[in-house]
């Protein structure tokens, strides 16, 4: 059944690129980046089955691991944990030569955390650590450094991406699914986040608007450069213009002039960070 045929049945139903996480809604993939979000309770367990059924009429052959069958949808049953908050560790990996040696390069990638609940490959060259306690980068701060040795060690190129703590076991397929579409568009650093990569996804899904929104907010490669520096910085001035290499008061008569030009107050959380959405649209239209 595609999927003009189940909004035909369902027309509440929306098609979406990315599962919904609301605990209201089930979400069936129809393909790649895409999926049928109905609400729940328009559906009982026999005709939410019978739909399952009808999008995936081929199932894949079990993994033999329970938690990769639950969090790729091949198991609806959650594997039994005490664990009150759970956390995915995604990985992508190149072996330079043959994968004879991914058991030991994903024991010793587990090995340099704590609280690791399980461990797996999906496919050959990816898959997650997930964790039973939040991962909290401030406490490896030499993270990056420990994975190029580790890439050193096993001739491997290694990227992560470390996605949102989670209270509800069930959502957990669908956070798993997101995360992992995030984790496909990002390249750009060895270690990624959720919360540094959502933005950007965010700005390509809605780059239309905002590009006539900047429109009307030329902005010069120095406000940019401006701009993005409080925001990494949180707004921290003295930071910021340490990071810009130029004296606080000139930073401040920066900011002071874009406001006069604008009307946007870069030292207002909320206009700092539209402005920085702005910045980011701009430079996808450049790369583009």
């Amino acid at each position: 059944m595609n999927a003009q045929e189940l909004l035909t049945l369902y027309p509440e139903a929306t098609i979406q690129s990315m599962p919904l996480i609301q605990p209201n809604v089930v979400c069936l993939p129809l393909g790649t980046n895409r999926y049928i979000c109905l609400d729940k309770a328009q559906l009982g367990e026999r005709e939410l089955a019978l739909l399952e059924l009808m999008v995936n009429p081929s199932v894949a052959p079990t993994t033999h691991d329970h938690w990769s069958d639950f969090l790729t949808g091949l198991t609806k049953t959650a594997p039994v944990t005490d664990a009150e908050q759970l956390q995915l560790l995604q990985f992508r990996v190149r072996f330079t030569d043959d994968c004879h040696q991914r058991t030991d390069w994903l024991a010793a990638l587990a090995d340099l955390f704590d609280d690791v609940l399980h461990a797996a490959f999906v496919s050959d060259t990816t898959g997650y650590l997930l964790f039973k306690h939040p991962l909290l980068l401030t406490e490896h701060p030499d993270l990056e450094g420990v994975l190029t040795l580790l890439d050193s060690d096993f001739y491997t190129t290694t990227r992560l991406f470390l996605g949102s703590v989670q209270p509800d076991l069930q959502q957990l397929p669908a956070v798993y699914a997101l995360e992992q579409q995030l984790f496909a568009t990002q390249q750009t650093h060895p270690i990624e986040t959720i919360s540094a990569s959502l933005l950007p996804d965010l700005v390509s899904q809605h780059h239309t608007e905002l590009g006539l929104l900047n429109n009307t907010l030329l902005m010069t490669e120095e406000t940019q450069q401006l701009i993005t520096a409080l925001y990494q910085t949180q707004g921290n001035v003295r930071q910021a213009a340490q990071q810009l290499f130029i004296h606080r008061n000139t930073l401040l008569y920066r900011i002071e002039k874009f406001e006069r030009q604008s009307g946007f107050d870069l030292k207002q959380m909320d206009d700092l960070v539209y402005c920085y959405l702005l910045t980011l649209a701009q430079a996808q239209t450049k790369a583009s």
